[in-house]
């Protein structure tokens, strides 16, 4: 029997023994999004997240390293809003890593949302995952966050496959995911001389997707398809 695996972020047939109908049904659901997205923020967000895909790494000083599941293609209007605060709380720079793999291998959970009352009930070893709920001042469920525990992620060992980076724009993303790449020799000749000159190409260095192109999606499973067909060291025009 085969299926798609992680929600067709991955559109290979994987042989299998049985089938995982969750992600079949997740896969219905516009909703619902293959990726887990870390976003930056501050006074240049653009920067940080060149440090972090430099570093492969994540850091907080909190305990946990945040995430949220809410789909990038559906997200374009918040993230508006955000931006028209003086100190937004998130920018339009991030990276998305698939799901499947922050569970199974770095035990990523969702946020506890609850009262003080719920905060007693839970254990010392899962106060990581615990984040206050009050509907009157202070109820976050709308990040839909996940975390996985620790100050650091380092995602050095994830295949580029699994990550895609996020940026506002197209230009801003091939910033990010393209580098300079000798490609050829090219000569010209000028009044009887030969000259040569080195021609070089963009490539590829991380598979991306813009604010500006996710919102054409109906959803990210139908967006993942996209950043699948993207090939590391391709030539971007």
């Amino acid at each position: 029997m085969y299926r798609f695996r992680g929600c067709s972020i991955r559109p290979v047939l994987i042989k299998c023994e049985n089938m995982n109908p969750s992600n079949t049904l997740r896969s219905k659901r516009r909703d619902l999004s293959p990726y887990l997205f870390h976003f930056t923020k501050g006074e240049d967000p653009k920067g940080c997240l060149s440090t972090i895909l430099d570093e492969q790494r994540l850091r907080s000083e909190r305990g946990y390293i945040c995430f949220t599941e809410s789909p990038l293609s559906s997200s374009n209007e918040l993230f508006e809003y955000l931006g028209s605060f003086r100190k937004p709380m998130y920018s339009k720079y991030g990276i998305g890593f698939e799901r499947d793999v922050l569970i199974e291998q770095f035990k990523a959970r969702p946020v506890i949302y609850g009262d003080q009352e719920d905060f007693k009930m839970i254990g010392n070893g899962l106060n990581w995952r615990y984040e206050e709920l009050d509907v009157h001042t202070h109820d976050y469920t709308w990040l839909r966050e996940w975390r996985i525990c620790g100050n650091e992620f380092d995602f050095s060992t994830i295949s580029k496959e699994d990550i895609i980076v996020i940026a506002p724009t197209k230009e801003n993303l091939k910033d990010l995911v393209a580098v300079e790449d000798f490609e050829e020799i090219d000569f010209s000749t000028i009044e009887g001389r030969s000259y040569p000159t080195p021609i070089y190409r963009l490539a590829r260095t991380w598979k991306g997707i813009s604010f500006e192109e996710s919102v054409s999606y109906n959803s990210d499973n139908e967006m993942s398809i996209d950043v699948f067909l993207q090939d590391i060291d391709e030539t971007i025009k």
